[in-house]
C-alpha cells in the first residue's frame, strides 16, 4: 500500500513540475502577488485631498489651514469662495473634505465665544470618512486649546450621502461588483478551455460558424446571468438592507453591460492561452485577488504607492466600484462619473479586441 502511494504521489508530482505553465501559476505569480499586494495594505488615510472655503479670511483661520496641511493627513488642493462648487468637488470625488470657514471664526476663537468650524466629507466611504473627521478633531482641538486654553470652540462634521457613517452603503456596492467579476470572469474563463478538452471546438471550426458567432454564443449567457444577479442583488440590497439607487437606473445598468462585457473579455484571453481548465481556474484566481484588493474597496488607492496606482487604472473593478458608488449612493450622473465611465469602456475594448485576436490566432 505504502508504495503504491508513493508511486502516485511521485507521478502526481513530476507531471505538476513536467507542466511549464503549471509551474509558473504554482510558484512565480505568488511571489508577484506577494511583491505588489504587500505595498497596497496602507490601512492609514493621508494626503486627502480637501477644497478650502474661507469666509473668515482671517489670521487664524490660516494658521489653522496651515496645521491641517503640515498634519500630513490633508493636502490642500482646491480653494474656492463658493461652498456650492466645493460641494460639486466633493460630489465628483475630486476632493474628500471640505474645510469651511465662517465669517467671524477668528474673532470668535481669540474671545473663547464658541466659534464655529466645520469638516464635510463624503460618507460613501464610512470608514475613511470616521478617519478624517477623527483627525480633524484632534487637530482642531489642539489648535483651539493653545490659542484660548478653552474647549467651548465647535467643530462641526458632517458625513454627505451617509450621515450615520453606516458601513453597509459602502460595503454592499462593493460586493455587488465583487460577485459579478466572480460570474463573468472566473466562471466564464474555463468556456473556451471546456471545449478544447472534450474535442468540440474543433469541430465547431470546420462548421461555417465564424469566429464572432463562437465568441458571442460562449460569453452571451454568461452577460445574461450577470445581468439577472445584478438585478436580484440589487433588490436584495434594498430589501435586507434599505439601499436603494439614488442616480439612474439606465446609466447603473449601462455601466453593468460595459463592466460585464470587458470581464467576459478578460476571461476569453485566458480561455485562449489556457489548455486546461485547472489551467484556467488558477489563472483566474491570481488575477482575482489583485482586481479586489486594488480596486479601493479595502485600502484606499490614493495612499498606495504611485507606480501601483497607476497599476490600478487597468483594474476595471476599480472604475465600476467607483460608478456603483456613485449611481447607488450619491445619485450621480454621467458628468460627475465621465472618467470612470470612458475609462470602463476603454478597458472593454481593449480586452475584447485582443480576446479576438487571439483567438484568431489560436484557430489558424
Amino acid at each position: 500500500m505504502l508504495n503504491r502511494f508513493k508511486q502516485l504521489f511521485i507521478k502526481e508530482f513530476l507531471e505538476l513540475f513536467r507542466d511549464k505553465r503549471m509551474r509558473v501559476l504554482t510558484f512565480l505569480f505568488p511571489v508577484i502577488q506577494i511583491l505588489i499586494l504587500a505595498q497596497a495594505f496602507v490601512l492609514e488615510v493621508n494626503n486627502v485631498d480637501v477644497v478650502l472655503v474661507d469666509y473668515d479670511r482671517s489670521q487664524l483661520s490660516r494658521e489653522l489651514m496651515a496645521e491641517f496641511s503640515g498634519s500630513g493627513h490633508f493636502r490642500l488642493s482646491h480653494v474656492t469662495d463658493d461652498l456650492k462648487n466645493a460641494e460639486k468637488l466633493l460630489t465628483s470625488e475630486k476632493v474628500r473634505a471640505i474645510i469651511h470657514f465662517p465669517a467671524g471664526f477668528g474673532s470668535k476663537a481669540l474671545k473663547g465665544n464658541g466659534s464655529e468650524f466645520s469638516v464635510i466629507t463624503d460618507g460613501t466611504s464610512s470608514n475613511d470618512s470616521g478617519l478624517i473627521q477623527g483627525y480633524a478633531s484632534n487637530i482642531f482641538s489642539g489648535f483651539i486649546n493653545r490659542i484660548n486654553g478653552q474647549q467651548n470652540s465647535v467643530l462641526e462634521t458632517i458625513a454627505w450621502f451617509n450621515p450615520n457613517l453606516e458601513s453597509r452603503f459602502y460595503y454592499v456596492p462593493g460586493l455587488i461588483a465583487i460577485q459579478l467579476i466572480v460570474i463573468s470572469f472566473l466562471l466564464s474563463s474555463i468556456a473556451i478551455v471546456k471545449e478544447k478538452e472534450i474535442g468540440t471546438i474543433e469541430q465547431l471550426m470546420v462548421t461555417p460558424i465564424t469566429v464572432t458567432e463562437f465568441i458571442l454564443g460562449k460569453t452571451l449567457p454568461y452577460m445574461a446571468i450577470g445581468y439577472i444577479a445584478a438585478t436580484i442583488m440589487l433588490v436584495a440590497a434594498f430589501g435586507f438592507y434599505g439601499i436603494s439607487i439614488k442616480g439612474s437606473w439606465v446609466l447603473l445598468y449601462f455601466c453593468v453591460g460595459i463592466f460585464l462585457a470587458g470581464n467576459l473579455g478578460g476571461a476569453l484571453i485566458i480561455s485562449v492561452v489556457s489548455t486546461t481548465q485547472q489551467q484556467a481556474l488558477l489563472t483566474s484566481f491570481f488575477f482575482m485577488l489583485p482586481l479586489v484588493m486594488l480596486s479601493g474597496l479595502l485600502f484606499p488607492i490614493r495612499n498606495m504607492p504611485l507606480p501601483i496606482q497607476y497599476l490600478t487604472m487597468l483594474n476595471p473593478l476599480r472604475w465600476f466600484f467607483q460608478i456603483l458608488s456613485g449611481v447607488i449612493g450619491k445619485g450621480s450622473g454621467i458628468s460627475e462619473l465621465a472618467v470612470p465611465i470612458i475609462a470602463q469602456i476603454a478597458l472593454a475594448v481593449s480586452f475584447i479586441s485582443i480576446a479576438i485576436v487571439k483567438f484568431h490566432k489560436a484557430s489558424d
